[in-house]
Order: structure tokens, then sequence, then C-alpha cells
């Protein structure tokens, strides 16, 4: 299997996030959903050691969701 990076677990989880606000999901359970679908895929291990190891991770979340979905990021 090949290593998890911090971009390609954000770039999942933010496609994620934007179908379920597009569901009508809040912000919230929208992250969470996305996270478990994520978990679920690349592994929870996986998904926390990734977390762990990154530096600046809510700015690089919330650019990638700003650029996937910007409807539901900037209001």
């Amino acid at each position: 299997m090949i290593e998890l990076t911090l971009l390609t677990l954000l770039n999942y989880v933010g496609d994620n996030f934007c179908e379920y606000r597009d569901l009508g999901h809040d912000n919230y359970k929208s992250l969470l959903l996305s996270y478990s679908d994520a978990s679920y895929k690349f592994g929870a291990l996986e998904v926390k050691k990734v977390i762990e190891k990154s530096e600046n991770f809510k700015i690089t979340a919330v650019a990638i969701a700003a650029i996937k979905c910007p409807q539901h990021i900037v209001k």
C-alpha cells in the first residue's frame, strides 16, 4: 500500500465534505462523515498518523475545502 499523505487525505476528505454539504448536512457533520469515510478507505490508524504528523493541518484543510466547494466555506 502506498503511504498516505496529508494532501491525499485532505483531497479525499474535501470531495466527500462537499458532497455531504450538498446533501444539506452542516459543516461539522459533513466533516465527521468525511473523516469516517477516509478512515474506512485508508484505515483509521493511517488517517490518525497523518493528522498527528502534519503541520498547518487546519490551514491546509480549509484551503482545500475552499477550493473544492467555496459556496459552503466562504460566506
